[in-house]
């Protein structure tokens, strides 16, 4: 029977439809998660996968060593904690190989996860939120599932509006300060809704239409009531517990005995861009960021990475749009910004089959590297039909 359970919830986990318009955005992690699993160990489907993500079950919360006090999760009871779908994470976790991987993951994104942190805090929202990231994308700023969701917070373009801005220039979803920004904004309008933040936390996940929809079902109006009784969707099922695994861990680790960035410590040191401490140039033309990057006599890579929304390259040619600057750079920004030309294009044109960037740039009379730095694409680039490109103007 254990093994017949685990096997149904692989098969899920490949094979479900999506429940609603909005992803189900964990599918790809726990499916890269159970492959690597595979792998290490050489086990195969026919095999028990459940015995390896178990292998050594930690003690209960009552029987750990009390020296090292266990603290709470504020607005979760730990005998939430001690469920069997969170302690299944957790598990998981505890392992050496996991607990190796979710000290990466938290190490890597600190630059974002302390400004995550401190934005929960000033909007007083939960603080098991810092580690949602982690479920969504393991905090790859660059993240891409393969429903389409994109970024650290797993945005699908049907739910961008109207926490953040997709255009074929701009996609905030790309810019971990905006996107958290759009994502906590999500999350309170679903708490404001349910007025439960674990049915706040799930609907971010399967959608408001979706879990509305289970509740008109469920007796109790309650999370863990639509878990036990089936009602969920099974990534959502797994989600908020996996999300309060990955928390007790990250805020106890010493507790638990693995090694992990302090919780407390790391956030004694929030300076500038971990901060979200910023200077910002306003402009309403198409400057390109390599450009601005040279005029102010800054490293070209750390301007691109502190405005990755940019997805071309350049601002936006009409709208007004800020450009992210490191503190205490508006004035240099001021001044070379007035020396850079705005970048003109009148033509818009959609890739037909037989193109190529050569055909293209002759029937423009341009050049392949004005076409490429426009667009933000290399001169070998294999261009799909249906793409748009921009074309300079001469």
């Amino acid at each position: 029977m254990r093994k017949a359970l685990f096997l149904s919830f692989l098969f899920f986990i490949f094979l479900n439809p999506f429940f609603s318009q909005e992803k189900v955005q964990t599918e790809d992690l726990i499916a890269v998660e159970l492959e690597e699993l595979e792998k290490e160990k050489g086990f195969t489907e026919d095999e028990d996968l459940e015995e390896l993500v178990t292998e050594e079950p930690p003690a209960s919360l009552e029987d750990k060593d009390e020296k090292i006090p266990h603290q709470s999760l504020p607005g979760i009871p730990d005998e939430i904690l001690q469920r069997p779908d969170v302690e299944k994470f957790r598990q998981q976790y505890l392992s050496e190989k996991w607990s190796k991987l979710l000290y990466q993951y938290l190490e890597d994104a600190m630059e974002y996860r302390l400004y995550v942190r401190k934005a929960i805090q000033e909007k007083e929202m939960p603080a098991i939120l810092e580690y949602l990231p982690v479920v969504e994308s393991n905090y790859k700023t660059n993240a891409k599932s393969r429903s389409g969701a994109i970024g650290m917070w797993q945005f699908m373009a049907n739910s961008v509006w109207p926490f953040l801005t997709l255009n074929d220039f701009v996609d905030e979803r790309l810019d971990p300060w905006k996107s958290t920004e759009g994502a906590l904004k999500k999350l309170n309008d679903n708490y404001n809704y349910f007025q439960d933040w674990l049915l706040a936390i799930a609907a971010y996940n399967c959608g408001v239409g979706a879990m509305t929809k289970c509740l008109k079902k469920a007796q109790e109006k309650n999370y863990w009531y639509l878990v036990d009784h089936n009602l969920l969707p099974s990534q959502t099922a797994h989600y908020v517990p996996k999300l309060l695994a990955i928390a007790d861990l990250a805020m106890n680790s010493k507790y638990y005995g693995i090694e992990l960035p302090d919780h407390e410590q790391e956030f004694k040191e929030l300076i500038n861009e971990r901060d979200g401490n910023f200077d910002y140039l306003e402009v309403n033309k198409a400057y390109s960021i390599t450009q601005l990057a040279q005029e102010m006599r800054i490293d070209e890579d750390s301007l691109k990475h502190l405005n990755p929304s940019f997805i071309l390259g350049m601002t936006h040619p009409t709208k007004k749009t800020q450009i992210r600057l490191p503190l205490g750079m508006k004035e240099p920004a001021q001044e070379a910004i007035k020396k850079l030309t705005p970048i003109e294009f009148p033509f818009k044109y959609t890739v037909v089959a037989g193109d190529s960037l050569w055909s293209i740039s002759r029937r423009y009379g341009v050049t392949v590297q004005d076409i490429c730095d426009l667009n933000n694409i290399k001169e070998n680039a294999i261009l799909k039909i249906g793409k748009v490109l921009y074309i300079p103007k001469k």
